[in-house]
């Protein structure tokens, strides 16, 4: 299970480019913060997929104005085209959308906000390899998939930032305990080098998620302990035949974990 919910104001829209297909919003949630040089670096803006069946309502709100959003958190993986390196990052994915109006005077800015929650499995955390930089810890929030070499495709875990005394409590847990994760989510804009652009960068938007609180809880959503398995063409339904007990326990590496290592 995993919801977030936000106040915020639009800045961008891009409608679907196809019948049926997701459109995207770009949010404000917070104040303006400085821009430095940093590959990596957080923003209060954040991105999030806007579902077909949602796009007649979305394409009714103008830019500029404010609204309230509820959806969930996905988790992706990243592939470069350069490197072939894989990064682990989020996706926010609409459910219901609809006009907000401010109730007070001023700046509203600072009074913009989102929160998100989530109960999974931990998979592990990731110290830093200097002091500085958040730890990273690993929640699994559904069933996991195999890496299939694509350069984005989805995963059933999601990275979180934690810092200070939410690294301690995590230290209590090991891998493998459900816990009930709250935080906030934040915008990481991300300097990437151009194929073939000798010290020229593209930017790249992503979602980022901070941990500011973790507790233990008691149960999971049963789908998380099922191994994934893509939809089959109708074709291939009628004529499945049993695999042999020994490749029914090789376990596929899944992209999570390639992103992690």
């Amino acid at each position: 299970m995993n919801v977030f919910i936000a106040h915020a104001q639009i800045l961008r829209k891009e409608p679907p480019k196809e019948s049926g297909r997701s459109g995207l919003m770009v949010l404000k949630v917070g104040k303006n913060k400085r821009t430095t040089d940093a590959l990596i670096q957080s923003v209060n803006q954040i991105i999030v997929r806007i579902p077909g069946h949602l796009s007649d309502r979305a394409a009714k709100l103008p830019v500029d104005s404010y609204i309230e959003i509820f959806g969930h958190v996905g988790g992706i993986v990243r592939r470069s085209q350069v490197s072939g390196e894989q990064h682990l990052s989020a996706e926010l994915v609409a459910n219901n959308i609809q006009p907000a109006t401010p109730m007070i005077e001023g700046n509203i800015e600072k009074h913009l906000f989102n929160r998100f929650i989530a109960v999974g499995l931990l998979r592990g955390v990731k110290s830093p390899e200097k002091e500085g930089p958040p730890s990273t810890a690993y929640l699994q929030i559904g069933p996991d998939r195999p890496d299939l070499g694509r350069s984005f495709q989805h995963t059933g875990v999601i990275g979180m930032a934690a810092f200070g005394r939410v690294v301690d409590r995590l230290a209590e847990y090991s891998a493998g305990t459900a816990l009930h994760v709250e935080g906030r989510v934040t915008g990481l804009l991300r300097k990437i080098p151009k194929p073939g652009a000798e010290g020229g960068f593209e930017e790249s938007l992503e979602v980022g998620l901070v941990m500011d609180r973790v507790t233990p809880t008691a149960m999971v959503a049963e789908r998380m302990l099922t191994p994934f398995e893509a939809p089959k063409p109708p074709a291939e339904r009628q004529q499945t035949t049993p695999q042999s007990s020994a490749e029914s326990e090789r376990q596929p590496a899944t992209a999570a974990d390639q992103a992690q290592s």
